[in-house]
């Protein structure tokens, strides 16, 4: 005889009064659907594979942390299961890392967001540090931080799906930062220093990145940049890789190439 386990739907503000309290009785499997309006709480996932979801979209449902500390925390070993979808996360402001998302050794699903006007030293935006953590769709707009505006990231490799930076900026420990401009074409794996972002190929050069091709995953490890003043003119270069003439990687770096410099977008809605 097999035990058949039903996921359960928490409705907020009908069945609980905020959010955390909806995830604390939630259990694995569960989702946690919020309602429209502006939810003045800290939000902390437990470690459960849960789905946070706004009914109404991230232009009507909005996280506000008030400007005390991280507005989401996942600190607690969530995996790609455990789901944050369709909410404004703003307000948040942390003295050392991630303004808006906090992420230690997680791997959690950011979709279908709006982080903005978060304030850290490093990752105004999104700290992640250790895991994988899925970020789709997702804008990062007027977010402040002394390193990173939009991501700071530290022995991790976040992968970013179609996501604007709207004139934040993605950085990593002991490195440079560059901002990701969204397009419509095809996305594929783009190489920044050791950081692999799913992008399309035209925003991966544009951040000085090296762009794998249209059906390269982020799943193989970024090789190793150079470390090194190659070309003498006080910049650090980076690796760079063979294209045949339809930009497709033939071959991989045997030479150093410097990284351009990077433009920013204006925001604009990216939730469809």
């Amino acid at each position: 005889m097999t035990t058949t386990v039903c996921a359960d739907l928490w409705r907020v503000p009908e069945d609980c009064e905020t959010i955390m309290q909806a995830i604390e009785i939630a259990k694995d499997g569960d989702t946690v659907l919020v309602g429209v309006g502006v939810w003045r709480e800290h939000i902390d996932l437990l470690g459960k594979s849960v789905i946070l979801r706004s009914l109404m979209g991230a232009e009507e449902t909005v996280i506000n942390g008030g400007g005390i500390g991280p507005v989401i925390r996942c600190v607690n070993g969530e995996s790609s299961s455990t789901l944050i979808e369709g909410f404004t996360i703003t307000g948040g402001k942390n003295t050392l890392h991630g303004g808006g998302v906090l992420a230690l050794n997680t791997s959690p699903t950011f979709r279908h967001c709006l982080i903005e006007y978060n304030e850290a030293t490093q990752g105004g935006g999104m700290y992640v540090r250790g895991g994988n953590p899925i970020v789709d769709r997702c804008v990062f707009s007027g977010n402040i931080a002394r390193d990173g505006d939009g991501i700071w990231t530290k022995h991790a490799r976040p992968v970013l799906t179609a996501c604007i930076f709207a004139g934040d900026a993605i950085g990593w420990e002991s490195g440079e930062m560059v901002t990701i401009r969204d397009t419509n074409s095809p996305a594929g794996a783009c190489c920044i220093r050791d950081v692999c972002v799913q992008t399309a190929s035209v925003a991966c050069w544009e951040a000085g990145g090296l762009y794998r091709g249209e059906n390269a995953t982020c799943e193989e490890a970024c090789d190793p940049v150079c470390d090194e003043d190659v070309t003498g003119d006080g910049v650090v270069d980076r690796k760079s890789t063979r294209l045949n003439s339809s930009h497709v990687v033939i071959s991989y770096a045997v030479f150093c190439l410097k990284k351009k410099k990077t433009t920013t977008t204006s925001r604009r809605q990216h939730f469809s």
